[in-house]
């Protein structure tokens, strides 16, 4: 007997444990679609689609049309996954469960993290709340060992921003941690240089998407101009062509890229943009975009194939935020992330 392939997508709702909050909006729930592979011998593989709302732009393009479309043609898109570049976290989705179907102890590639040599350093992740919830956060995480901090800033008062960031740098120098600023686009065009300037006196390793994205001529300036290095984000959803993205790097040249598979093409698509990214000598982490276990386990595998990823702190730690997330293999200790067969 021939094998042959099924799928099936589930819609699936995360539950926050705290209410999550970014300069765009406030979430208590997330929801995604699960996506199993089996074959007509019983052996399967689960993946995991993830697309976020007010940021995918799949979502408005026959999104759930095309969920059905895979789910009854899963060996003819498997075979040329090119042809969902334009639908990443379903791209994503089915990278991971195949990935999965063809990995049977859910261990994806050969690497030190899979082997347990070696973990991969991530950031610890302050996210928006009122100043008080803030610097609770921050107090949680400087009794730990941290070696990088990641701070979502755009949602309160700015004065009250930088009382925050003064607070850590009474306790920690920039030699023994590292700041990274998240704006979520948060800044308005006309103050973002100027905003940064004084964040710039806290030693801040980077900033991500200081202004809404789209607006290339001006972010451009912004990242000539900036007394911070600038990391894109936003800035690369719904572009999914090699020679888009060849012209978006060439023509902003920032200094990072935080690349996110579920929204920049999936793996596939991600390693288009790293390509890209090495000729321009533009460096990039590796970040989740509050997927479940399932693609959180996918994103820590495929990034710990590259070797910078040892020594430069990825954004791999939000499973932890659900309390109904599904069981993992994987486990965080002084921010550093480890894979346990």
């Amino acid at each position: 007997m021939a094998k042959k392939l099924k799928c099936e997508i589930k819609p699936y709702q995360l539950k926050f444990i705290e209410k999550a909050k970014t300069s765009r909006d406030e979430m208590l729930t997330r929801d995604i679609w699960t996506i199993k592979i089996e074959d007509n011998f019983g052996r399967d593989g689960f993946g995991e689609i993830a697309p976020l709302k007010g940021l995918s732009k799949e979502l408005d393009n026959n999104f759930d049309s095309k969920l059905i479309e895979v789910s009854e043609n899963i060996e003819y898109f498997i075979q040329n996954k090119q042809e969902l570049i334009n639908y990443p976290s379903i791209l994503f989705g089915v990278e991971s469960a195949w990935l999965s179907y063809k990995h049977r102890d859910f261990v994806f590639f050969k690497t030190p993290f899979t082997t347990q040599e070696s973990p991969l350093p991530i950031n610890a992740l302050v996210w928006m709340g009122d100043y008080d919830k803030m610097k609770f956060q921050i107090d949680e995480i400087l009794q730990k060992e941290v070696s990088c901090l990641k701070l979502k800033i755009g949602g309160i008062d700015f004065e009250k921003e930088i009382e925050l960031l003064k607070y850590i740098r009474k306790f920690r120098s920039e030699k023994t941690l590292e700041i990274r600023l998240d704006a979520n686009g948060g800044f308005s065009n006309s103050e973002a240089l100027d905003k940064i300037k004084l964040l710039s006196e806290f030693g801040i390793h980077s900033i991500e998407q200081p202004i809404k994205p789209a607006q290339i001529d001006i972010l451009s300036d912004i990242v000539r101009k900036s007394n911070i290095p600038i990391a894109l984000d936003e800035e690369l959803i719904g572009v999914n062509t090699y020679k888009e993205k060849w012209n978006l790097l060439e023509t902003i040249l920032p200094n990072y890229l935080v690349l996110k598979p579920s929204l920049h093409g999936g793996f596939i698509g991600s390693e288009e943009w790293i390509f890209i990214a090495n000729q321009f000598k533009i460096k990039w982490w590796a970040t989740s975009a509050l997927e479940s276990n399932l693609g959180l386990n996918a994103i820590a595998q495929w990034c710990s194939r590259y070797e910078e990823c040892y020594h430069f702190p990825q954004g791999l730690g939000t499973g932890q935020l659900f309390s109904n997330n599904f069981p993992s293999n994987l486990s965080i200790h002084n921010y550093q992330l480890f894979l346990k067969k």
